[in-house]
């Protein structure tokens, strides 16, 4: 009798454990998830702000290469003060690349990918 007992409770200890270890595949398959679905809205907001900004400077370039040929000088003048004021800023960002793009997106993956999913259930 007591036999029968110990082997119900170590079948019924290794039904719960196995509970337990399909409930946090689960669990890291949601968290895994949510994390994959914060990272990917994270991208694809930069990628949409970038490209409207692109069309932003596209079409600021264009007005005032259009005004300068209006008020100053020829349109090809224009363009290359145009082109000389990007290639300043390309310089520029290249030289604070490091604090502008490379630290703050690892920031931002690092607080992405390895949030603490526990403290939210508590």
């Amino acid at each position: 009798m007591e036999s029968n007992k110990f082997s119900d409770n170590v079948s019924e200890m290794a039904e719960n454990i196995r509970d337990y270890v399909r409930l946090k595949l689960s669990l890291l398959k949601l968290s895994l998830t949510e994390k994959i679905a914060r990272l990917a809205s994270f991208i694809v907001i930069i990628v949409v702000f970038c490209i409207l900004f692109l069309f932003f400077s596209l079409f600021l370039s264009a007005a005032f290469i259009l005004w300068f040929r209006e008020h100053a000088g020829p349109a090809y003048a224009g363009a290359l003060i145009v082109a000389g004021f990007y290639m300043l800023i390309a310089v520029i960002v290249y030289l604070m690349r490091n604090s502008l793009f490379i630290n703050p997106f690892i920031s931002i993956l690092s607080e992405i990918l390895l949030e603490d999913t526990d403290k939210d259930e508590e």
